[in-house]
This record gives C-alpha cells, sequence and structure tokens, in this order.
C-alpha cells in the first residue's frame, strides 16, 4: 500500500477486528440432507465447493452453538456479486426458495 501512496500522503494501515474461517465437512448428515433438497427441486445434485466470503459470524455460531451450520447459495458464477452489473435470475430466486423449504421439511 506504501508503495503505492502518492506523494505527500500518509497511510496508516491498522488491523481491527477480524473474523475467524470456517469450513464444514460436506459428509455431514445436514448438509446430506441440504442437497438432497436442492437435487429435488433443481433436478441433480449440487456440488460442494469452497467459495471466498466473509460472515464472521458463522465460525462463532457453529462453536458456540456446536451445531452445523448450513450455508445454501443460489447465485451464479457470472452475476458478478457486489460488482457492477450485479443481478440474480429470478428462476434462481423462485428455486431458492422451493429449496429451503424443501431443506426445512426434511430437517
Amino acid at each position: 500500500i506504501r508503495k503505492h501512496t502518492p506523494v505527500g500522503a500518509k497511510v496508516n494501515v491498522l488491523q481491527r477486528e477480524k473474523g475467524n474461517p470456517f469450513t464444514i465437512d460436506p459428509s455431514i448428515p445436514m448438509l446430506q440432507t441440504a442437497a438432497d433438497a436442492y437435487e429435488q427441486v433443481y433436478g441433480t445434485r449440487p456440488i460442494f465447493t469452497r467459495d471466498g466470503g466473509s460472515i464472521p459470524i458463522v465460525e462463532a455460531f457453529s462453536r458456540v452453538l456446536s451445531a452445523p451450520v448450513v450455508l445454501m447459495g443460489f447465485g451464479l458464477p457470472g452475476e458478478n456479486l457486489h460488482a457492477p452489473n450485479e443481478h440474480f435470475h429470478l428462476e434462481n430466486f423462485d428455486k431458492g426458495l422451493l429449496t429451503i423449504v424443501e431443506f426445512l421439511k426434511r430437517v
């Protein structure tokens, strides 16, 4: 950052609060239940992927509650999440709602 700081400007970087990393084993029953719900609605089994992002409370929920945390996404890679021309296909909005309902019926 300092390398790119214009002459006459001052930069001060402070590390404040941060979130702990979180990952979950895709073979746990709760995640398999979510996969079943996706398959019911979309007609195909989902592929589990790791994705960068920050929801700092997720790790705390998992640790404090000693319970699995299931994050269910419905956006597609080309939808430019939090970027210019961000969009979300309405079909996935509708199917997302149905998938969550199906998941909740199963748990």
